[in-house]
C-alpha cells in the first residue's frame, strides 16, 4: 500500500498525498508580522487575564497574560513592541470569538536564552514550574497544559512520544525530528525526568533508517523508536496506546490512568527549550498547503496572521476563499486571512475560490452506515446525529458520545455530505451542560 494512503477501519482510505514528500523540505523561518494577534487562551483551559494594557511597551518573551487556575498557562509576546489593544476574533481552537491582544511589532528580536541548566540536576517540581512558566502546552492540536499532564502522570510506566503526524496535511513533526534531533532528544529526556524516568517510546510513521540522527540519539539514551502502520486515526492518543503497547484505555479514563503519558514531539522540544534555556513558547513549526502552490514547512511566531504567511510565500490573498487551521479533517475553517497562528496550530490549508465546501448543501441521512463502519472508536455517528438533533441526553450517554475523538472520518466518508464533527461537538457540550445542571 502506498505510504500516502492511510488505511482506516472498515477498509476506507484517507488520501495523504497532499503532504507526500513535504518532510524533505526544511523549515523556512517567517519574519515577524507588523502586528501580532495573541489570543489570551492558547490551550484547553481558561483564558488568561491580560497583564498589559493599551499603550504598554513589551519585550520579546515577556508574559502578557496569565491565570491562577490549575489549568492556566501564561502567554508571552513573540516580539518587542507596543500593545495596540484587545479585540474579539474567531479562535482557531473553538471557532467562537475570544479576546486577543494586538501588539505592534517594533523589534523582531526573539527572547534571549538564559544560561543552560542541566535537567538531571533539577528536581521534578522545578521542571514542572519551568514548563508552566514558559507556557508550554500540547502542540499536537489538543493543547492540554503540559505541566498538568506531567503532574497527573508522575510515576507512569511509559512515556509515549507521538510523532505519528497522521493528519494528511501536516509534515512538521517529522521535519522537526530531522532538523533538531538533538534538541528533541534532550526535550524528551526533560519530560522523562519530570515523570520519574519511565520507559520511553517514540511512535513514528517513518520507516527504519529515515531518521538516522534521531535514531542514533534514541539508542544512546535508551529510547525505543516504534515504526507504526500508516493510519490517520491512530494519531489519537487513545488509539495510539493500544497500537504501540497493546492494551486499551478504558472508556471514561485517560492514558495516565493506565500508566502511560503521551506527548507530541513538538511539545517535547518546547519543554526542553523551556527547562534548559528558560525560553517561553513563542514560535513553532507548521505546514502550509494549498492546491497548485503545494506545501511548505514554516517556522512561525505565535500570533502571526495567515495574511502574513501568504505575503511571505508570495501568494495572493484574493485567490483563497477560506483557511483550515490544524488538521484538514478536524480543523475549523475561516473565511478571512486575519486569523492568527496559536500554539496548537500544526498546519494551515488554503482553499481556493474554485474549491467550494462539499458540506455546503447536505442531503438527509440515507442510513447507509458508512460513518458507523469507519468510526475508529466503534460508536454510531448516525444514531448520535439523530439524538443530537432531538436533544436526547439519555440516548447520547447510552451511545457513548464521550468516546468520540472528533477525527472527522464520519464527515469524510458521508455520501450525503453531512458535516458531523461540529454537531458531535455540540452534543458533547450539551451533555456537559446537563451534567452541571444536575450537579
Amino acid at each position: 500500500m502506498p505510504a500516502e494512503r492511510y488505511r482506516e477501519r472498515g477498509g476506507f482510505f484517507v488520501d495523504a498525498r497532499m503532504k507526500h514528500g513535504l518532510e524533505e523540505l526544511p523549515f523556512q523561518e517567517v519574519s515577524a508580522p507588523p502586528e501580532v494577534v495573541l489570543f489570551l487562551r492558547q490551550h484547553i483551559g481558561p483564558a488568561g487575564k491580560p497583564l498589559v494594557r493599551e499603550g504598554h511597551r513589551v519585550r520579546a518573551g515577556q508574559k502578557v497574560a496569565d491565570s491562577d487556575d490549575p489549568l492556566g498557562v501564561p502567554v508571552h509576546s513573540p516580539v518587542s513592541g507596543t500593545v495596540v489593544g484587545l479585540r474579539e476574533l474567531p479562535h482557531p481552537m473553538s471557532g467562537r470569538p475570544e479576546p486577543a491582544l494586538l501588539i505592534r511589532t517594533e523589534d523582531e528580536g526573539m527572547p534571549t536564552p538564559a544560561d543552560e541548566q542541566d535537567p538531571d540536576k533539577l528536581p521534578p517540581e522545578e521542571i514542572l514550574a519551568r514548563v508552566r512558566e514558559a507556557g508550554v502546552v500540547g502542540m499536537g492540536g489538543a493543547g492540554y497544559p503540559t505541566h498538568a499532564k506531567l503532574r497527573s502522570g508522575r510515576g507512569a510506566r511509559f512515556l509515549l512520544i507521538n510523532t505519528k503526524e497522521s493528519d494528511p496535511n501536516v509534515a512538521c513533526d517529522v521535519r522537526l525530528l530531522r532538523e533538531r534531533a538533538e534538541e528533541v532528544a534532550a526535550g524528551i529526556g526533560v519530560l522523562a525526568r519530570a515523570l520519574g524516568e519511565p520507559q520511553v517510546l517514540v511512535a513514528t510513521r517513518t520507516a527504519p533508517g529515515e531518521l538516522p540522527e534521531f535514531e542514533r540519539l534514541a539508542q544512546e539514551r535508551g529510547f525505543r523508536v516504534v515504526h507504526i502502520r500508516p493510519c490517520y486515526s491512530v494519531g489519537s492518543e487513545r488509539l495510539l496506546v493500544p497500537e504501540v503497547l497493546g492494551f486499551e484505555v478504558p472508556l471514561g479514563r485517560y492514558p495516565p490512568d493506565v500508566g502511560v503519558v503521551v506527548h507530541n514531539v513538538a511539545t517535547a522540544y518546547a519543554a526542553g527549550q523551556a527547562v534548559r534555556y528558560g525560553l517561553p513558547l513563542v514560535s513553532r513549526g507548521l505546514t502550509f498547503w494549498a492546491q497548485d502552490a503545494g506545501g511548505r514547512n514554516l517556522w512561525v511566531r505565535v500570533g502571526t496572521p495567515v495574511r502574513h504567511l501568504l505575503a511571505f510565500m508570495g501568494l495572493a490573498e484574493e485567490r483563497f476563499s477560506r483557511f483550515v487551521f490544524g488538521s484538514a479533517l478536524m480543523g475549523w475553517a475561516f473565511p478571512e486571512a486575519g486569523i492568527p497562528v496559536v500554539k496548537t496550530t500544526t498546519g494551515v490549508v488554503g482553499l481556493g475560490r474554485e474549491e467550494p465546501s462539499p458540506y455546503a448543501r447536505p442531503l438527509p441521512c440515507m442510513r447507509c452506515g458508512y460513518c458507523d463502519r469507519v468510526c475508529p472508536v466503534r460508536i454510531y455517528p448516525s444514531l448520535i446525529l439523530a439524538a443530537v438533533k432531538k436533544g436526547d441526553g439519555r440516548a447520547l450517554r447510552r451511545l457513548h458520545l464521550e468516546a468520540c475523538i472528533e477525527c472527522g472520518l464520519c464527515s469524510y466518508v458521508c455520501p450525503a455530505r453531512i458535516l458531523f464533527t461540529p454537531l458531535l461537538r455540540d452534543g458533547k457540550a450539551f451533555l456537559r451542560v446537563q451534567a452541571l445542571t444536575k450537579g
